[in-house]
């Protein structure tokens, strides 16, 4: 899909969304076939001229690997709920209604909830352990839909507008709120080849003033959705104040200036949520949607490993037997960016050394090359959650909301004076711990709990309740006692 083209504008056959130029201009609503063929990307095939070149040169080749992208259920349901998405939040910002384009001319917040302007808007929210494919189904996402569209002309008449169809922006490693309008200044420069940067970036600006030219921007460009991603990294933010600041602004945006908003981070970005049930419940908003590891016999799993194989560029054919499974899964724990490196690396070593790709080739390997990687892999393998809680991005859903709310029980209790130690209670293990030599397998499931938009999650539940505590034991998420304090 091209980053900008000029609007072309096809009615959807839906009363909701036609006769808005924002909507139309859009792409087709696509089948679950069609977004699977956008959303794969398999680089090309080791080909009979590569086969025959030196090993040296065969390995340049195997970096394409890091670019394959196999569509899961999880991505087509996700697709759709952000065709959804878009599509809802330019319902209300008709550019030829009276009060969005009261909305649109907003000078400040107070003009801006006074405008009788009322917001169509949602969010998305993506949560999964570090390395399961989070950002990569974002970006493949994003380029089946052109980032700016041009309108010149509109059923006869003049109409000239830029729109920005979506536009992602990191949040800063340090999380503060003058990094993250500086990223979202950088993400409009490079869409739309201008120097926002350069222009409101001035030392002497303060942040108030900068949100307030991204809000601006967000209405005058019709973004139809703003993604925001490692949001984890606002844990790192000290001052809570300044936290909360960027979280109310983020709402403001979605309540006020309808942009739909999708958030993506690791679980550790759960915290963020479980002081303030409003930002729970806006982060939920649609959907939630949890990329938690593989099983060993998930069909997911079964068929990314089958993928890998199939980039081979040694002489000898990889034979795919259970104890290649067994190996492949104990040493990334159903990791999708651990396997990609673990098999990048064995044939980059099987080219380098002349040796045939093996479970116990795969073995050295891990022992020699990814020895940064053994203890987040061995606290997965262990299943004990003291050991998984020094890795949070690497936390499972479930187990991270426990470890939040007895972390919870715990400081109630210092600051009521008990004396009972600390203990993590309650958190559950659910996944198995394959061992090199067996491997006994759980029962079979998707990748994760992918969320139906008619059914309403636990963690939905959760976080809807007015009582954390009662929600949370009923939903079995870990067993406490009373009085408990979330921050």
């Amino acid at each position: 899909m091209a980053r900008s083209i000029e609007a072309a504008y096809t009615p959807t056959g839906l009363g909701q969304y036609d006769g808005n130029p924002l909507i139309e201009a859009l792409p087709p609503i696509h089948d679950d076939e069609t977004v699977g063929e956008l959303l794969c990307n398999f680089p090309d095939f080791p080909s009979s001229a590569e086969m025959a070149l030196k090993p040296k040169l065969r390995a340049h080749c195997v970096s394409r690997m890091s670019d394959i992208v196999v569509p899961m259920d999880l991505h087509l349901q996700f697709e759709a709920s952000f065709s959804q998405l878009i599509r809802g939040g330019y319902t209300a910002r008709d550019p030829f209604h009276r009060d969005a384009v009261a909305m649109l001319h907003a000078a400040d917040d107070a003009q801006l909830r006074h405008s009788g302007f009322k917001s169509s808007a949602s969010t998305l929210a993506i949560f999964g352990l570090s390395g399961m494919g989070k950002t990569t189904m974002l970006n493949s996402l994003v380029k089946t839909y052109p980032q700016v569209i041009v309108h010149k002309r509109y059923a006869g008449k003049n109409f000239r507008r830029t729109q920005i169809v979506w536009l992602k922006i990191d949040c800063p490693h340090d999380g503060s709120p003058r990094g993250l309008c500086a990223s979202f200044f950088a993400a409009l420069d490079g869409a739309l080849g201008t120097d926002y940067t350069d222009k409101y970036m001035k030392p002497r600006a303060s942040v108030s003033m900068l949100m307030q030219h991204v809000s601006q921007l967000c209405r005058s460009f019709n973004v139809g959705v703003l993604i925001i991603d490692e949001l984890q990294n606002l844990n790192l933010l000290a001052d809570a104040d300044s936290k909360q600041r960027i979280l109310n602004f983020f709402l403001t945006l979605s309540n006020d200036a309808g942009i739909p908003l999708v958030y993506s981070g690791t679980n550790s970005t759960f915290k963020l949520f479980a002081g303030v049930v409003r930002n729970a419940r806006r982060a939920l908003g649609m959907s939630d949607y949890y990329f938690d590891r593989f099983h060993i016999d998930d069909d997911e799993w079964s068929a990314l490993v089958q993928t890998f194989l199939v980039y081979n560029w040694t002489e000898d054919a990889i034979e795919r037997t259970p104890e290649l499974n067994e190996k492949l899964y104990y040493l990334t724990q159903g990791n999708t960016d651990f396997l990609a490196k673990l098999m990048m690396l064995t044939q980059w070593y099987a080219l380098a050394n002349d040796q045939k790709v093996t479970p116990s080739l795969y073995q050295k390997v891990y022992d020699q090359q990814m020895i940064i990687l053994h203890r987040p892999i061995e606290a997965l393998r262990s299943n004990d959650p003291l050991q998984i809680a020094d890795f949070e991005d690497m936390m499972p859903a479930r187990e991270q909301v426990a470890y939040m709310i007895t972390i919870a029980r715990a400081r109630q209790a210092r600051r009521g004076g008990g004396s009972a130690p600390f203990q993590l209670q309650g958190l559950p293990n659910q996944l198995p711990t394959p061992s090199p030599d067996a491997v006994t397998a759980p029962a079979s499931r998707r990748l994760a709990g992918v969320a139906d938009p008619l059914v309403v999650s636990d963690a939905q539940r959760v976080a809807e309740s007015d009582d954390w505590e009662a929600a949370a034991k009923e939903k079995g998420f870990t067993s406490f006692g009373d009085d408990i304090e979330l921050w």
